[in-house]
């Protein structure tokens, strides 16, 4: 996995990683419990210009995703599309539902159960600010797992 994707993913999980540490004073040991790996879980996987296949960092993420949450009960997996301004609007959406779906599926084959999925394909909507300024950072898929607590 890249360094920064890996980094940035890592960040996300907060206390989660802390499972198993052990506290020593002076005369005790007391151990902290450990959070609950069983969290809902975002990801932004990033896409190369015109691309529909996952990057090989953001397939890495889908499979230490799925493995964070290898025995929790996943209720939902949210996936919302996106695409920048290059090409027309009716392919930046088809691209942006080809991206979520390639990323449903990646899910799927990491393990991870899929009950249940809402899927939107917003395209190059929301890419050019109302001054014309193009978002810079647009290809991409951003997904929730959303999991009970």
């Amino acid at each position: 996995m890249q360094a920064n994707a890996k980094r940035l993913w890592l960040a996300g999980l907060g206390l989660a990683g802390l499972a198993g540490l052990t506290l020593a004073g002076c005369s005790s040991v007391r151990h902290v419990a450990a959070a609950s790996p069983c969290h809902d879980t975002p990801a932004a996987l990033y896409f190369e210009e015109g691309s529909e296949n996952l990057t090989d960092a953001g397939q890495q993420i889908v499979a230490i995703t799925a493995q964070h949450l290898k025995g929790c009960k996943v209720r939902e997996v949210r996936l919302v599309g996106l695409a920048d301004p290059t090409g027309s609007p009716q392919t930046n959406v088809t691209l942006s539902q080809h991206r979520a779906d390639n990323v449903l599926a990646a899910f799927v084959r990491a393990g991870l159960p899929v009950p249940k999925y809402t899927l939107v394909a917003a395209g190059e909507r929301g890419s050019v600010t109302a001054s014309g300024a193009v978002v810079p950072v647009r290809r991409q898929v951003d997904v929730t797992v959303v999991v009970d607590h």
